[in-house]
């Protein structure tokens, strides 16, 4: 064992003690500076000490055995974290350092699991498989200093051979001489930590020094910037920041004088000089005058034309350069020439335009120090320059958007006096409901001052407007408000890209066309019922005389009277559709339900229809499931039913068609999710069929297909709706399946006796598929 011939609690805390002594020394500089090297080795030196101290501990209380064992797997863990602290920037990669943990980490439970496998506490031997692991990776930490010696200390390379040596001593079973060998290195890894501490400390003290005087020089240089900026940027006006620019940095740079030029109508092809500045005698003059007269050809200066395209510097001290802007002078008025700096003047990737200073005495020029300094104020003047420009900019835009706000003014008063001079009322609510906008119209509907709108939700009109459409946004609806009728619509208001603003809400009051329109449909209702009566007798008298009670009559004689009982059947019908379309108008359509058979009512249907069927030579076939239940409803609405439904299909089939009416027995789920019987009845034609676009329309009043075959076949387009409003009151429903070309096939369900007993029948959403 490492620690025979001294005492092992005392090892254990000399150990420890070096430990400590790194882990200060680490951590102190870790904290100060947050360098993750001293980190690593803080977090090394951690491993040293807590295993240290615990391995102390047990030797103190008695309670440790194997103390080869332990004392190989402390050496191992210390000499593993000090080769990576150390040599951490040796390895390439993160993921190198990290397979190294790896591989170092399986050696040290590799060996572990050996002595605690093959434990014997007498068996010094136990302690070999820890030598060999301290040989390979003191071995490989020497090999990794040698490759990179040259960015590490020769103290490492100390300490690793140091630990070879006691990785040998340990093999050949001099365990005293391994023990103070190992106890070598750990001062050599102290005197390490010391001396990156003492190189850092060195390095930031010159580093310090150099920033100190760095920062006293670019102080000064940041007051004397800080009064040109304040000279510079103290006005907004452009022509005084120009004549500001060019005095400041004339004086800056100590020049003789100054010109700026600012790019005229054709860009930078030609400039113009918008201010100057000259030294003349023995006095600062400055000439104020903003000489826009004066413009000059960037390509008849080549070193201000290669200053503007490169955005660049340039420096004239040579005769041959500076005496290209002679030309330049002459036209100024000053013909002094002499040492020239070329600065061009951009901000954010844009040419604002150029500054040439220059020296009237050719003696003097300009130094690099006065270049680096005119183009640091560059970076102010460019935004001095931009910042009067935008205020310009921004002026210009404040008047025109004066001008603007007054014709806006203007045109939102002619709006609102149009949207007051209308008889529609108009209420604007935002998404809430409360009201920003009424016109004098709102108030006379609503019986409600602007004031007392204002501000406020009216939740009740906009429940009123989306009752009535059936909760459909700016479909229109009709509503009672008071002792009005009000018909209007909802619509929403909405942003560019779709964001929710509010409603509208437009509606007028419409009392007086309901009530004419009431007392159309009632005398309309009852001319129909005084027609009735006698179509009624008319009626029964001719087929009276059909079937010869009258008489015996001659062909020609009873041909005439077929045509009178055709044309009275039609009055007859137009009568009935009369009837039921004031009914449905007025919604007064009342049944009076009681067991039907449906197939009777069919064939009656069919044998009215049969001479109209046979003048067509259509072929018209009946087929009727077998048994049928009676249905629940109005026989004589039922028949109408049938009648408008076989009148449309011998209207729109052609000569030598066919038609197919069907029923049969259903079963459909009530509006209690239980299924009942219902009776499907159903009049398949091969006519002109109807578009798919039309098919929510043709059960509309008046709605006529705009087919020129469905033109030529007539018809008041009532049939179609009176039929959805009679199947509708028989607690049904009413669909079409049609194709352009094909013909057309109508549905109707209506409940039977059976279904209706004892409870109000209603249809689900879905439509029933046909048989």
């Amino acid at each position: 064992m490492f620690a025979l011939g001294v005492d092992g609690t005392a090892f254990y805390l000399i150990c420890a003690f070096f430990g400590l002594a790194m882990l200060g020394m680490a951590a102190n500089e870790w904290r100060r500076l947050g360098t993750a090297d001293y980190g690593r080795i803080a977090m090394a030196a951690g491993v040293l000490v807590m295993g240290r101290i615990a391995g102390a501990g047990l030797l103190l209380t008695g309670q440790l055995t194997g103390i080869a064992c332990l004392e190989g797997l402390l050496q191992s863990t210390t000499l593993t974290a000090f080769t990576w602290s150390f040599l951490f920037s040796t390895f390439s990669t993160n993921h190198r350092s990290n397979l190294y943990l790896a591989l170092a980490t399986g050696g040290v439970v590799g060996s572990l699991l050996w002595c605690l496998l093959a434990y014997n506490a007498a068996d010094p031997e136990q302690f070999t498989p820890w030598s060999v692991l301290l040989l390979l990776l003191s071995g490989f930490a020497l090999l990794q200093w040698t490759w990179h010696q040259h960015q590490l200390s020769r103290w490492l390379a100390a300490a690793f051979t140091v630990s070879i040596l006691a990785a040998v001593c340990g093999l050949f079973g001099l365990y005293q001489v391994a023990a103070l060998l190992y106890l070598a290195t750990l001062p050599l890894f102290a005197i390490e930590t010391y001396r990156l501490i003492i190189t850092d400390l060195s390095a930031y003290g010159v580093e310090l020094q150099t920033v100190s005087e760095r920062a006293l020089q670019q102080t000064q240089d940041l007051a004397f910037l800080l009064q040109v900026s304040q000279a510079i940027a103290s006005s907004l006006d452009l022509p005084t920041v120009l004549e500001r620019v060019s005095k400041s940095i004339a004086r800056a740079v100590n020049a003789d004088w100054a010109y700026v030029l600012l790019p005229g109508k054709d860009g930078c092809e030609e400039l113009i000089v918008a201010a100057r500045y000259g030294w003349w005698g023995s006095r600062w003059t400055q000439t104020n005058e903003y000489q826009r007269q004066i413009a000059i050809q960037a390509s008849d200066h080549s070193l201000l034309q290669h200053a503007l395209l490169r955005r660049r510097q340039v420096l004239a001290n040579q005769p041959e350069d500076y005496q290209l802007f002679d030309n330049l002078h002459e036209r100024i008025g000053r013909p002094q020439s002499g040492p020239t700096l070329v600065q061009p003047i951009h901000h954010q990737n844009r040419t604002l335009g150029a500054m040439l200073l220059g020296h009237s005495r050719k003696q003097q020029t300009f130094s690099k120090s006065d270049a680096r300094l005119c183009q640091l104020l560059m970076a102010q003047v460019a935004t001095a320059i931009d910042n009067a420009r935008l205020y310009q900019s921004v002026d210009e835009q404040a008047r025109a958007l004066a001008k603007l706000l007054r014709v806006s003014e203007e045109v939102a008063a002619q709006r609102q006096a149009i949207l007051e001079s209308i008889a529609e009322g108009v209420v604007v609510a935002t998404e809430g409901g409360k009201v920003v906008l009424a016109n004098a119209a709102a108030e006379r509907i609503l019986n409600t001052s602007r004031e007392q709108l204002l501000g406020k939700t009216i939740q009740r009109l906009y429940t009123e407007l989306l009752t009535a459409s059936g909760r459909k946004i700016g479909k229109l609806a009709v509503f009672e408000w008071g002792n009005k009728m009000v018909m209007g619509s909802l619509a929403p208001v909405r942003m560019p890209d779709g964001a929710l603003l509010g409603y509208v809400a437009v509606f007028r009051d419409v009392t007086r066309e309901r009530e004419a329109e009431q007392a159309k449909s009632r005398f309309i209702a009852t001319v129909s019922h005084e027609l009735r009566t006698p179509m009624t007798s008319i009626k029964g008298y001719v087929e009276l005389l059909t079937t010869g009670a009258g008489g015996d009559m001659t062909g020609e004689q009873r041909q005439f009277l077929e045509v009178i009982s055709d044309n009275t059947n039609r009055m007859v019908s137009l009568v009935n559709n009369l009837i039921a379309a004031s009914e449905m108008e007025q919604r007064t359509i009342q049944i009076k339900p009681r067991p039907v058979d449906m197939e009777g009512i069919i064939q009656d249907a069919v044998k009215a229809a049969q001479s109209r069927t046979a003048e067509r030579q259509l072929d018209l076939v009946v087929s009727v499931q077998p048994h049928l239940h009676p249905a629940h409803g109005d026989p004589l609405q039922l028949r109408q039913i049938m009648d408008q439904l076989l009148d449309n299909a011998l209207r729109f089939t052609p000569a030598r068609g066919h038609i197919t009416i069907w029923a049969t027995e259903v079963n459909l789920e009530n509006g209690q999710d239980s299924p009942q019987r219902f009776l499907v009845i159903g009049i398949r034609d091969t006519g002109v069929g109807i578009p798919p676009e039309e098919h929510s329309l043709i059960f509309e009043k008046f709605y006529r297909a705009k087919n020129p075959l469905s033109v030529e076949a007539g018809g008041s387009g009532m049939g179609l709706a009176i039929v959805k409003s009679l199947v509708e009151a028989h607690g049904g429903r009413v669909w079409v399946e049609s194709k352009v070309g094909e013909g057309s096939a109508f549905s109707f369900v209506i409940p039977t006796t059976k279904a209706s007993e004892g409870q109000d029948m209603t249809l689900p959403g879905d439509e029933p598929a046909s048989p």
